[in-house]
């Protein structure tokens, strides 16, 4: 019995002596669990040119997505609704109505017209390595092709020679010939539709020349359009001085 009695002492004792010594390290009798670090990939980036600006050289799958992009926005309907209404208050073609079938017709022109465009500009500027973005960042391989424009009439010339010029991802020089492209796609896809007498290769040429102004229009602001909102941004913004 004394035995007995000694052997529960020593076990109530051992007992006392791992409870003390796990509130006092709480890490001793826990089984310690390893969490290694899980890297997430970065997420991909979208298809505007937000998201895609720091990409240095966008391959064909990613100027297909931009160009997907691009098909579907508030400016390309708002483009097409606006151009639609000028149609609709000269009335142009004659042979079209007024009213709301009259400007349906003159709003799904414009956009088919657009979407052919962009369309245009897409495969040829692919074929030809050309950068879809009005800004594409420039690239270690292709510094020497690259120079920083100042002042207005440099930054004018550059923004126009675009229109005509470019500097292609193999790091060589060429013909912008999305430009060129879209502008003709845009011209004579109205021939499938349009009513005589309009219906001629002159008037699409007309119309490739209205849609190649547009590019050179949308070039110039894009050249100068963070000068322009900082403008109004100092005149109407925080930058205005308080009286």
């Amino acid at each position: 019995m004394r035995l007995i009695a000694f052997l529960l002492c020593l076990t109530v004792a051992g007992c006392f002596a791992q409870t003390d010594e796990q509130s006092s390290n709480p890490s001793v009798g826990q089984q310690t669990e390893l969490y290694s670090p899980v890297f997430q990939p970065a997420p991909e980036p979208g298809c505007d040119a937000y998201t895609m600006q720091e990409i240095a050289q966008l391959g064909f799958r990613r100027k297909a997505c931009y160009y997907g992009a691009q098909l579907f926005t508030g400016s390309a309907v708002f483009g097409a609704a606006f151009f639609a209404g000028i149609a609709q208050w000269t009335n142009d073609p004659r042979q079209w109505p007024q009213g709301a079938d009259g400007f349906g017709r003159r709003f799904g022109t414009r956009y088919a017209q657009g979407m052919v465009k962009s369309t245009g500009s897409f495969l040829f500027g692919a074929l030809n390595h050309e950068d879809p973005r009005p800004h594409p960042p420039v690239y270690e391989e292709c510094q020497h092709l690259h120079s920083q424009k100042t002042g207005f009439g440099p930054r004018l010339g550059d923004a126009l020679l675009r229109m005509v010029w470019t500097h292609r991802d193999n790091c060589t020089d060429g013909i912008a010939l999305s430009h060129f492209a879209g502008a003709l796609s845009s011209g004579f896809v109205g021939m499938a539709w349009t009513p005589n007498p309009g219906n001629s290769i002159g008037q699409a040429f007309s119309r490739s020349g209205t849609a190649f102004g547009g590019d050179v229009a949308a070039s110039v602001f894009s050249e100068f359009q963070t000068d322009i909102f900082g403008f109004f941004s100092h005149m109407f913004g925080s930058g205005r001085a308080k009286k």
